[in-house]
């Protein structure tokens, strides 16, 4: 249902809350973040686009923004924060991904940092993720 409803999504509305994530991640206090991993955005799957936050960061903080398949390595290094794509999430803070498994493992070997999960607002499931 989730990847159904962002494949109908027009290139107006993903830029529109594309912009909406980009104004509340620029309110953050970034004054700690030396190093931010950036998921890149794939228009074909209807993502949010993270192409403007990476453009806004200062040039001071490192970013790393890798593309991705579901048998590459983990970055070497700790991460201040890590934006996580969501293609749903609940309130308790779980996340549905595209079912590959990648940011859930590479999450959990980043204890310290801060995880931010990006996904349209319409993407709660009010009823929770199903946890595995």
């Amino acid at each position: 249902m989730l990847k159904a409803r962002r494949a109908t999504l027009t290139g107006d509305e993903v830029a529109a809350a594309s912009a909406a994530v980009l104004e509340k991640l620029q309110a953050l206090d970034w004054t700690a973040v030396d190093s931010v991993h950036v998921y890149r955005s794939v228009a074909d799957w209807g993502e949010l686009d993270t192409s403007a936050f990476v453009a806004w960061l200062d040039p001071r903080i490192d970013v790393v923004q890798p593309t991705l398949s579901k048998d590459q390595g983990f970055p070497e290094r700790e991460f201040d924060m890590i934006l996580v794509p969501a293609l749903g999430f609940d309130r308790d803070g779980n996340r549905l991904g595209l079912g590959g498994g990648w940011y859930d493992r590479f999450v959990a070997q980043q204890p310290h940092a801060q995880k931010i999960g990006v996904a349209y607002a319409w993407a709660l499931v009010e009823d929770g993720i199903p946890v595995e």
